[in-house]
């Protein structure tokens, strides 16, 4: 009997032995899947960022630049000798109906000069032109046939790239590329179509952040507030999301004018609420005084500065999806910095498999319990 019961005593002790070391193995498990919990919420939180990212709007700029125009070319020949050395982009269109043109040509000549100039030199930019259908008459050929069955135009406008590189043999179904237009055409779709093929955006446009600018009517709201006050938090919280916003996008323009409207938040909550219109006043006047001694890219920078600040001299009426837009973000970066934390805190897989092996690496000397007992009866 008693021989019996020792094996069963040493494997009650070896059992004990094994359930108590599996309890660290548990614990570093749990942490474990914690961590990977963590980790996948912080990817969906930025994912989320992303979607959610705020995005630069376009204004127009009124300023214009002298030395950029249309031409009008009217058959095959003008456009292969245009399209020799250059590409050309081309708006076809029917007499009545120049709307598109002048919107086109009007940009144009609005765009910075560094912004076409720099196209050409990456072996972009393109010479615009434009083309108006004639119909045959008495003494004239028209070029109708030449636009519906050389260049394909169905409908009108339509917008036509040409790659450089054509000559009297060259066919312009290798050159060509078409964006056939229609009432159904938005501009904004033509406009992206052009940026796309010669390499900038059309335009001397200021721009602004429709997200931001609703967080500036929030903050404006609140006013001149005290230090300590709640209002004050409020603002702080504001200017604190306007900030991360702009982390999340590296893109232009949002990068550089999120730093604009960073800086107008700054200097509002340091000067009060009237700031933005003080340096408004002052640089329309600075502007209108030294227009015509400016560069045309200090006169956007100048415009750039004062529709930004206008967002909080004359804040817009936030909707109830504005507010929404705005709780939405701030959530997001709120468990973005809190899942952030607690990835710091702790400690990876690693680290915790370096200290079980500590732990665990002085090495367990066993006892025969079947021999001690075997001496004890004897003895006894």
């Amino acid at each position: 009997k008693h021989k019996r019961s020792a094996p069963l005593y040493s494997l009650s002790l070896c059992t004990l032995t094994m359930r108590y070391a599996s309890l660290p193995n548990r614990h570093v498990r749990r942490r474990h899947r914690f961590r990977t919990a963590i980790i996948a919420t912080v990817a969906i939180i930025v994912l989320s960022l992303f979607v959610f990212a705020p995005a630069a709007s376009a204004a127009s700029s009124n300023f214009v630049v002298e030395d950029k125009r249309c031409i009008e070319v009217v058959d095959d020949y003008d456009i292969r000798t245009t399209a020799r050395d250059s590409n050309v982009f081309v708006i076809v269109h029917e007499k009545d109906d120049v709307v598109a043109q002048e919107h086109i040509c009007k940009k144009l000549e609005a765009t910075l000069n560094k912004v076409y100039l720099g196209a050409a030199m990456k072996g972009k930019g393109a010479v615009f032109a434009y083309l108006v259908l004639e119909e045959p008459s008495e003494g004239k050929n028209g070029n109708k046939n030449f636009v519906k069955n050389t260049l394909g135009v169905r409908k009108f406008p339509s917008y036509l790239f040409v790659s450089k590189g054509m000559d009297r043999y060259s066919k312009f179904s290798d050159h060509l590329t078409q964006l056939e237009g229609g009432d159904s055409l938005e501009m904004s779709d033509v406009e992206t179509f052009i940026e796309d093929k010669v390499g900038f955006r059309l335009g001397n446009d200021v721009f602004s952040i429709v997200f931001f600018d609703s967080v500036a009517s929030r903050f404006v709201s609140y006013g001149d507030t005290a230090p300590w006050s709640s209002d004050r938090l409020k603002q702080r919280i504001l200017q604190l999301l306007v900030r991360f916003s702009t982390i999340v996008s590296f893109k232009e323009p949002f990068s550089s004018i999120g730093k604009l409207y960073n800086r107008a938040f700054s200097m509002s909550l340091a000067n009060g609420m009237d700031y933005s219109e003080n340096q408004v006043k002052k640089l329309q006047k600075k502007l209108d005084l030294k227009k015509h001694e400016l560069s045309d890219e200090k006169i956007h920078e100048f415009q750039q500065k004062i529709s930004i600040l206008k967002s909080f001299e004359e804040p817009k009426e936030n909707t109830a999806e504005d507010d929404k837009q705005i709780f939405i973000h701030a959530a997001l970066h709120f468990g973005l910095a809190i899942a952030t934390i607690l990835l710091i805190i702790l400690p990876a897989a690693d680290e915790e498999t370096e200290e079980e092996e500590v732990i665990n690496a002085e090495p367990v000397v066993a006892k025969a319990v079947g021999g001690d007992y075997k001496s004890t009866k004897k003895s006894s």
